[in-house]
């Protein structure tokens, strides 16, 4: 049993079916194809092996003598035993994603899933509300900005990760979840909701009302994202607009191979998009493809603290090559880049090798993109439906000030 147990463990860590670069949540475009097969002891190296009586020794105890009987080697052991090696590294974007957790991560790039359709967000432990997507279980049950859910049917959420929070309030269309809503000072109250395939367009586009801007969002850089935002740009431009506002804020990242084509829209061809560094102080650049379809209309980007990785890259760029007013807060500051390597039970590790920088060489990651024009977006202002950055956006372009 014990030697069952060990083979587990050793395959799942370093069990490798495919290796792509990450940037924040998402994958990007390289792959292994033909990975080189697994050998029996799962890869281990020699100066390994002499610690597995280590763990068959800790293990031993664990299994005679802790008080919750029998052990799931699966749950409690393989994955915390590698989410506390991971952990040991000290380093907060190498981490190790359950496969539930995985799955979602990979569907959230996808443009669809399954689940009551809401974006939320974690505030002092609690699991808040940003908006519910017009349209979905979530709309239509009422569910408002700003709502905090306290309970997933019988799971208090406190104080939780929130892929785990998530995992909770996803799951199969014509399923339900009875949710218990805190909404302001009101009390508690529970609502039912029967979860469906939720749609999510990468994005969002039309001309600002009473006036002659475009306006232009992008949710996430997954795979269909370049083809949304050009479709959208074309449009827009036809109405020969005055000037073009991009939202990415809580933009969380994803894909490179789309942040490198989201920017080329903006950026005339060849223009450096960003700079990555390895380990050994060796650099890769990134370079604007041909065919951007805004290169030349007046711009601003709004940004934000959710805005992260993929995000800040556009971001960066764009301001180094002075190609748009920066309006908003500060981004988030996550600026290193990791290979994702999918294990045999479809879980991750994200193993960070790398940082990027900005074309002019300039810091991202801890220190993030700081706007040209700095402008707070408070609880009340998202309460009240305000929106105080889009409005400084059209104020700008209209103005220049």
């Amino acid at each position: 049993m014990f030697r069952s147990i060990l083979r587990l463990i050793l395959l799942t860590l370093f069990a490798t079916l495919l290796v792509t670069s990450a940037f924040g949540g998402g994958y990007a475009i390289s792959r292994t194809m033909f990975p080189p097969p697994i050998p029996p002891d799962g890869g281990a190296p020699d100066d390994w092996k002499p610690y597995t009586p280590l763990i068959f020794e800790a293990w031993t105890h664990l299994q005679r003598d802790f008080y919750k009987a029998p052990l799931d080697p699966d749950k409690n052991l393989v994955n915390g035993a590698i989410t506390g090696m991971v952990r040991a590294l000290g380093d907060q974007h190498t981490a190790f994603i359950d496969a539930r957790r995985a799955a979602i991560s990979r569907t959230s790039l996808e443009g669809s899933f399954e689940g009551i359709g809401a974006t939320v967000e974690m505030r002092e432990g609690r699991l808040v509300i940003v908006a519910p997507i017009k349209g979905t279980p979530a709309d239509r049950a009422g569910l408002l900005p700003n709502d905090i859910i306290l309970q997933a049917d019988d799971t208090p959420i406190r104080n939780m990760d929130i892929s785990e929070a998530i995992s909770l309030i996803r799951g199969p269309k014509g399923t339900s979840v009875t949710l218990t809503i805190q909404r302001g000072n009101q009390p508690p109250f529970k609502v039912t909701i029967v979860r469906d395939t939720i749609r999510t367009p990468f994005v969002e586009s039309r001309m600002i009302e009473g006036t002659d801007i475009a306006y232009v969002r992008l949710n996430q850089f997954g795979g269909p994202a370049t083809d949304e935002l050009r479709a959208a740009l074309r449009e827009l431009l036809a109405q020969r607009p005055r000037g073009l506002i991009f939202d990415l804020r809580r933009n969380p990242g994803g894909y490179l191979g789309t942040a490198v084509e989201i920017a080329s829209q903006f950026l005339p061809s060849g223009r450096i998009v960003l700079i990555q560094k390895n380990k050994e102080g060796r650099t890769q650049e990134y370079r604007a493809r041909a065919g951007g379809v805004a290169t030349e209309i007046p711009m601003v980007l709004l940004i934000d603290g959710g805005s992260a990785s993929a995000s800040e890259i556009v971001a960066a760029a764009l301001k180094d090559h002075q190609r748009a007013t920066l309006i908003g807060v500060k981004t988030f500051g996550k600026g290193s880049v990791q290979n994702v390597h999918s294990l045999s039970d479809k879980s991750e590790l994200r193993v960070t090798i790398s940082r990027f920088f900005s074309p002019n060489g300039n810091e991202i990651n801890d220190v993030g993109v700081t706007p040209h024009i700095v402008v707070e977006m408070t609880d009340a202002d998202v309460a009240a439906r305000r929106d105080p950055q889009l409005d400084a956006a059209v104020k700008f372009l209209q103005s220049g000030k």
